[in-house]
């Protein structure tokens, strides 16, 4: 019961995590596009006779680049945002995969002594092994190093 509600919460973090990678990616693009725009900006502004005129050359470029400035300082702090909480799912996944297997360690006794004892009865056997085979799928994708624990185990219980 515990496992599934860390195995759900896992998952919910995971999408999360990915929901979460796409923003940083789309405002990674945003703070690229705003810095070339920037260097654009800035480059119109070097004028070779800006030393010789008595005003301002490009005062609507100057204005531009400024507002361009304030939108890159607000782009990067929500990108530091982002990164605080991409650490947090890192961190709180470590510690859900941490209990997985902690928890894992106390219920393989149970689940040796299971597969042994269905080996017995050819019937139940081959849907166990198909059972077990199934729950070694889910964890291939979130923890591999589990999926290749329990094949040994499955393995060596043949």
């Amino acid at each position: 019961m515990i496992n599934d509600f860390l195995r759900k919460y896992q998952e919910e973090l995971i999408s999360d995590k990915i929901q979460l990678k796409e923003d940083m990616d789309l405002l990674e693009t945003k703070i690229n596009e705003e810095n070339k725009f920037l260097s654009l900006l800035e480059e119109s502004n070097e004028s070779y006779f800006k030393e010789f005129t008595p005003r301002d050359i490009n005062a609507k470029n100057n204005a531009k680049a400024a507002e361009v400035k304030l939108i890159l300082e607000d782009l990067n702090n929500q990108m530091n945002i982002k990164n605080q909480k991409m650490k947090f799912y890192d961190g709180r996944l470590v510690e859900i995969n941490a209990l997985l297997t902690n928890t894992a360690v106390i219920n393989r006794p149970s689940m040796d002594n299971n597969i042994s004892s269905n080996t017995n009865n050819d019937g139940n056997a081959s849907s166990d092994l198909k059972n077990s085979l199934s729950n070694i799928k889910d964890y291939v994708i979130f923890d591999p190093y589990r999926a290749k624990i329990e094949l040994e185990k499955i393995i060596s219980g043949l």
